[in-house]
């Protein structure tokens, strides 16, 4: 389900128990039958993906999930870049841009296909995330959303009034 700022839903959809619902949150957002124009989206971690944080700027959202443990997780710089010593202990591999600049033409044609309707958002992450790990496609949109995810995580860091709209966005 997904709530906009009044609280009241803007799209609903019933999927499996077991089933993740990252994949799921692109059609919320895409395939509204509102008047609502959306800039950012809120949800608890169980919404978050590196392949969703991927996709969201194709799409023109802003992506701000309630992610659990920040704390734990990494940050992926491009490379040759440095921490400093405030974030030494938080940064993992940098972001693999050759896959990005490798696969930019099919991370193109994929994310307009899901916008144009050819075929859901939901459908062709599920599908994506099914392919081996090699698949090079799944890995440009992985980098791509480990970038996305890290540019949101600093700004969480910084920006109090985003930590209280995480907050309270998915409430």
């Amino acid at each position: 389900m997904c709530i906009r700022d009044r609280y009241d839903p803007f799209a609903s959809r019933v999927i499996a128990a077991t089933a993740g619902e990252a994949p799921y949150v692109l059609d919320g957002l895409l395939y509204h039958q509102t008047g609502l124009t959306i800039e950012e989206h809120y949800t608890d971690t169980g919404g978050a993906s590196d392949h969703v944080f991927g996709l969201m700027p194709f799409f023109g959202y802003r992506f701000a999930p309630r992610l659990r443990d920040i704390k734990e997780r990494r940050l992926h710089l491009l490379p040759g870049q440095e921490s400093g010593p405030l974030l030494a202990g938080m940064t993992a591999e940098p972001i693999a841009l050759g896959h990005v600049a490798a696969h930019w033409d099919e991370l193109l044609r994929f994310a307009t296909s899901i916008r144009t309707g050819t075929v859901t958002a939901s459908a062709m992450l599920r599908r994506l995330s099914a392919y081996p790990r090699q698949n090079g496609l799944a890995l440009a949109l992985r980098e791509l959303g480990r970038l996305e995810r890290s540019i949101f995580m600093l700004d969480w860091l910084r920006d109090i009034d985003l930590r209280r709209r995480t907050q309270a966005g998915p409430n």
